[in-house]
Formats: C-alpha cells, sequence, structure tokens
C-alpha cells in the first residue's frame, strides 16, 4: 500500500472513534441527569415524609397535653355550668365544690387560688398555685368529649333545643 492508502485508511478507522465517543459521552450525561432527577425525587419524598412525622408528633405531643388539662368534676376543682359572651368578653359560670355558682372572667382569682388564664366558647383554663394550667371539666358531663346539640355546636356546651314556637307567633312572624 501506498503511504496514501495507509493514511486514508488510518483515517477511517480513527473518525469513527471520536463520534462513537461523543454518543458514549451524551449517553452517559443523559444517565447522569437521569439519576440526579431520581435523586431528587426521592429527597423530597424523603422531606415530605419527614415534615409528616414531625407533624404526627406535633398532634400527639397537643393530645396528650390537652389530656393532662382536662380535669374530672370530682376532685374539688370547679366545674362550668355556663358560658357567656363573644370574644374577648367571656364570661364562665362556675360551680365550686360547695355548691356556689361564681361568674368569672379572664384573670380573675377563685376562693381556692385559682386563676382564670382563659375562656373560650368551648373551655375554661385555670392556673393553679403551682402555675399549672388546667381545663375545667363540664358540671353534668361524664367524659371529657363534650357533647353538643346541632343547632348549637359553636358553643361547646349541652344546651336544650329551643322551645317550639306557637301558632300565634308564627302568624306574628310573617
Amino acid at each position: 500500500m501506498s503511504h496514501y492508502n495507509k493514511l486514508a485508511a488510518l483515517a477511517m478507522c480513527v473518525l469513527p472513534v471520536p463520534f462513537a465517543m461523543a454518543d458514549s459521552a451524551s449517553e452517559r450525561l443523559t444517565k447522569i441527569e437521569s439519576e440526579t432527577l431520581i435523586l431528587k425525587a426521592k429527597e423530597k419524598q424523603l422531606d415530605v415524609q419527614a415534615k409528616i412525622i414531625a407533624r404526627q408528633s406535633e398532634i400527639n405531643t397537643r393530645q396528650i397535653e390537652a389530656g393532662r388539662m382536662a380535669l374530672p368534676a370530682s376532685n374539688g376543682n370547679p366545674v362550668i355550668v355556663a358560658l357567656e359572651g363573644i370574644g374577648q368578653r367571656m364570661v364562665a359560670s362556675l360551680q365550686t365544690d360547695n355548691g356556689h355558682v361564681v361568674d368569672v372572667r379572664v384573670g380573675d382569682v377563685l376562693a381556692n387560688g385559682m386563676r382564670v388564664h382563659s375562656i373560650q366558647a368551648n373551655e375554661v383554663i385555670v392556673e393553679n398555685t403551682k402555675k399549672q394550667r388546667l381545663r375545667l371539666a363540664i358540671a353534668g358531663s361524664s367524659s371529657i368529649a363534650m357533647q353538643t346539640e346541632p343547632a348549637y355546636q359553636a358553643a361547646g356546651l349541652r344546651l336544650p333545643p329551643p322551645p317550639p314556637l306557637s301558632q300565634a307567633s308564627i302568624g306574628v312572624l310573617k
């Protein structure tokens, strides 16, 4: 073979190699990109799972705390008889262990030394002399869960349904 033919044959052998290398390099890059996307998706999935676990832990902590705060009516602490008011102007009627009923607002101190910490539409939280916050029980309730009439869900207390309207009052309303 002549020197020219040898160079041509050598060029033919050498030229496909960069093209083959380019194909394998692009395939490797594509593979790396797809693996990166998969790893990012797994990272997001782990983040979501961690957030779910943290939220469940927070909920469990709150439930345990609420369970500790609830008091049975039989331990000498006052019980809730009625809750009245709106927003910051809530008033709670509490019955003491000796049967007396007192109306209290946030900040009031009871005869047993407890201070009213907060009054909501469905609960009264007091602070005892040891600075422990306790949720008072509702008078006549046998369990921590409050039972309410459907018409009075927002009030949080079991109230009797309103009396039926008489025929005369219905005529007046029309």
